[in-house]
């Protein structure tokens, strides 16, 4: 994706961030044992405004090759709607786009929601893996096929 392209399902579209908005990823978010291998691709959520953001990160740590490491956020207000499983399927196409095969997202216990999401996005839960810390988190995988 260049870096003022857009995509867009109609409702949502994911575009890269302006220099001026802030980055919408938690710091704390579940899979951050992986945050700092690979590169990342951070898309703004927009629905009439900035609402949240996509991270894509192919060849994480401790993924397989063709794999990318998915994650969202959604602003509290924005919640409800749809928006984020629209994002996640967006996210999927664009990753599809690039080459990848798969899309991994991993979700806390303490966050059902996201699970939801990734399910709703057609994610199938494959079991869990363990951080550092002993924390369990479900890996929830997407077959992408070929773009």
């Amino acid at each position: 994706m260049r870096d003022d392209a857009k995509l867009s399902d109609g409702v949502v579209t994911l575009s890269p961030l302006g220099p001026d908005e802030p980055g919408r990823t938690p710091a704390h978010h579940p899979w951050e044992p992986w945050r700092a291998h690979g590169p990342v691709r951070i898309l703004g959520i927009r629905a009439g405004r900035l609402v949240g953001a996509v991270e894509l990160r192919p060849a994480a740590a401790g993924f397989a090759r063709g794999d990318v490491d998915l994650s969202f956020v959604l602003d509290p207000d924005a919640r409800g709607r749809g928006l984020a499983t629209r994002a996640v399927l967006l996210a999927c196409d664009h990753a599809r786009a690039q080459g990848a095969r798969r899309a991994v997202v991993l979700v806390s216990s303490a966050a059902p929601a996201t699970g939801a999401v990734a399910r709703r996005a057609g994610f199938t839960r494959r079991g869990q893996i363990s951080r550092a810390d002993g924390a369990l988190l479900d890996w929830h995988v997407k077959e992408l096929g070929r773009p």
